[in-house]
């Protein structure tokens, strides 16, 4: 009978996520979710930009309406996913620049998008299941389980 490598663990096939502290986890969380209000205040500032006065109620509606849930997107991604290490320094310093220049005239919450854009693209990309090591791994063809059921 074929045997097959155990999964390792955060290994696709078990569906498992690795195991992370706790600390990281948090961290990764409250980096997040700067993330989500970097592009909040970001499409704010830009929304705020196209009226003369203060901006409308309806204005504020929609802005919240679309970003309060991308706030809380990015920051479940970013619990969930294995954002460590250089990362996680990449996304902070992401949401530092971005933190920045999103009070500059009006290039500043575009520049603030982007940042937010590039640090959310990190932490989904780490959010990625593991690719499976394929060392131990091989195909078993029809014949063969035949062969091994009549032995």
């Amino acid at each position: 009978m074929p045997t097959l490598s155990p999964a390792a663990a955060g290994n696709v096939v078990t569906g498992e996520p690795a195991r992370r502290p706790a600390g990281s986890r948090s961290l990764a969380l409250l980096l997040g979710a700067f993330t989500g209000l970097l592009s909040l205040t970001a499409m704010a500032r830009l929304a705020a930009g196209a009226f003369n006065g203060p901006m409308s109620r309806f204005a504020w509606v929609v802005v919240l309406a679309a970003m309060v849930p991308w706030v809380v997107y990015v920051a479940w991604r970013a619990r969930h996913g294995r954002v460590a290490g250089a990362r996680l320094v990449l996304v902070a310093a992401l949401v530092a620049i971005g933190g920045g220049v999103v009070w500059l005239s009006v290039v500043g919450p575009v520049l603030a998008l982007a940042c937010s854009l590039a640090a959310s693209v990190i932490i989904w990309v780490s959010d990625w299941p593991v690719r499976r090591s394929r060392g131990n791994d091989r195909l078993v063809t029809i014949e063969e389980l035949q062969r091994d059921e009549e032995e």
